[in-house]
């Protein structure tokens, strides 16, 4: 298992390492280019994670995943566009649609205030992530962030540093921004340290973290997971289901793509693809849930 996530890093970073080169080559253009059939063609990046089933690398690089072959069923029903899916990093992603080199993005992305300012995304979101708290088994009362804040107040706790803006970084700061007398606290990190975590709470570096169900299934239940060594010392908790969004460049697409968008992927949800989508990657359908969106 250690060989195949090694194998999938490596295979990210090559692709990473092109994508940022491509980007470098001249000044790229935030504009949709037209396909040969006539469509209007849409880059979209896509974080191809190690330890999720959003969109990942299979057995032959090829990318898949819930969310990937979610987008590729809304691509087949939207004849005006087309859709072509490039591998990459988590922040490859931002910085591509920043500079034009994407017009769209796929990494498992929350809503937060600062990406509804910034990007194009919409209605209707594409996955849902299950949030859930990190701990050794003997803290498996913190159920919620009110009792980590309150045993950090008692016992110094510490919780894991987070990436400022990053998606699950935001459920926290709409908890302490809501309860200013009661707050977690926590430092804030220069990098993604969403797979970090994983390491640091079951060797004991820090006592509290966040961790999504998906990545609590693949690599701490599943007998073949990175991480499966340290599941019987730990608790995964769950606190929150949040919705997750593909995001597009405002200067690169329409509100009539939005549209269309929204439209193709109610249509996907209505007649039950989507939760078989969800159910054949997962395990479980995340669509038949109680979503929210930390913004509302």
């Amino acid at each position: 298992m250690r060989k195949e996530i090694l194998r999938k890093v490596l295979a990210v970073a090559s692709v990473a390492a092109l994508m940022v080169s491509a980007a470098g080559c001249g000044s790229a253009s935030s504009k949709a280019s037209a396909s040969d059939s006539g469509a209007t063609k849409l880059r979209i990046g896509v974080n191809v994670s190690v330890s999720g089933k959003n969109s990942y690398l299979d057995e032959d690089d090829n990318i898949t995943g819930s969310t990937v072959e979610l987008l590729r069923l809304v691509d087949e029903k939207l004849d005006d566009y087309e859709f072509e899916l490039v591998g990459t990093s988590f922040d490859d992603v931002f910085v591509g649609l920043d500079t034009g080199n994407y017009q769209g993005g796929e990494a498992n992305c929350f809503l937060t205030a600062e990406r509804i300012e910034k990007y194009a995304i919409p209605k209707e979101n594409i996955c849902a992530s299950y949030i859930g708290i990190l701990v050794k088994k003997e803290l498996s009362d913190l159920t919620d962030f009110s009792k980590v804040a309150q045993a950090q107040k008692e016992h110094g706790y510490t919780f894991y540093p987070m990436q400022a803006g990053n998606g699950l970084t935001y459920p926290v700061e709409v908890y302490n921004e809501q309860n200013p007398d009661n707050q977690i606290v926590f430092d804030y990190s220069s990098e993604n340290t969403n797979s970090d975590v994983q390491a640091w709470i079951p060797t004991g570096r820090y006592d509290i973290g966040l961790c999504l169900y998906s990545t609590w299934l693949n690599n701490f239940q599943n007998e073949d997971g990175a991480y499966h060594e340290y599941v019987d010392d730990l608790a995964w908790l769950p606190v929150q289901i949040v919705g997750v969004y593909n995001l597009f460049d405002k200067d690169a697409v329409s509100q009539e793509f939005l549209d269309a968008y929204d439209a193709a992927l109610k249509e996907i949800k209505a007649d039950g693809t989507a939760s078989k989508v969800s159910t054949e990657f997962f395990g479980y359908d995340v669509f038949d849930s109680d979503i929210k969106n930390l913004t509302e």
